[in-house]
């Protein structure tokens, strides 16, 4: 299938803006190895078509998916406690989206960058780590900085005051409806990378 046309990022754009997880790194490998592992104590079978079904969702989102759908009580801070030291267990499984990766390289020196992320910091710089892509970003915000999360803008807004742009100047990469959302409030234009990349579930548990 023919990709769509490249992202039109208009010429006063002074700064770009990643999501992480689904954006600019394939981590939907580890998160699921990582989830899967964290649901066996309490009996729950914990599918590829049940996580790919709802990419992008929260953890907090998905686990009361899970819940509805097998009437299986889980402890959600246990899961929630385990889950960070677990993630980096499976790193290995992290890999570039090359769509974002290729806008990254190719803008870097020319425009601001910066990664903007519900996720928690260590994870989501280990995760950058990963796929290399650290050192291209000139300010990484994460929940931490907001206590936010999409689709408030805050995360969005946080990163244009550190980049000192203002929003209508930014430009932002996103994979999730509550992205794409959080980057209209903020007032920055957005492109919505899911027709530009899929996640092969197939390889997810191999």
């Amino acid at each position: 299938m023919a990709l769509p046309p490249p992202p039109v990022i208009a010429d006063d754009v002074q700064a770009l803006i990643f999501d992480c997880d689904g954006t600019l790194a394939d981590t939907f490998a580890a998160h699921y190895r990582t989830f899967k592992s964290a649901l066996v104590p309490y009996g729950i079978e914990f599918t590829t078509a049940f996580y790919a079904a709802r990419l992008g969702l929260s953890r907090r989102q998905m686990l009361e998916a899970l819940n509805a759908e097998t009437g299986i009580a889980f402890d959600d801070a246990d899961v929630a406690a385990r889950t960070p030291a677990m993630f980096l267990e499976h790193l290995g499984a992290v890999k570039a989206v090359p769509f974002s990766e290729d806008l990254v390289r190719q803008h870097h020196g020319r425009l601001k960058l910066a990664v903007a992320s519900a996720g928690v910091r260590h994870i989501v710089t280990a995760s950058l780590d990963a796929i290399g892509l650290t050192g291209f970003f000139d300010t990484i915000v994460t929940i931490e900085d907001t206590g936010v999360g999409k689709p408030a803008p805050d995360l969005f807004l946080k990163a244009a005051e550190r980049l000192q742009v203002a929003p209508a100047l930014c430009h932002v990469f996103e994979d999730s409806n509550e992205g794409v959302e959080a980057a209209r409030r903020a007032g920055m234009t957005c492109t919505d990378i899911r027709p530009y990349y899929t996640s092969d579930p197939a390889a997810w548990d191999t």
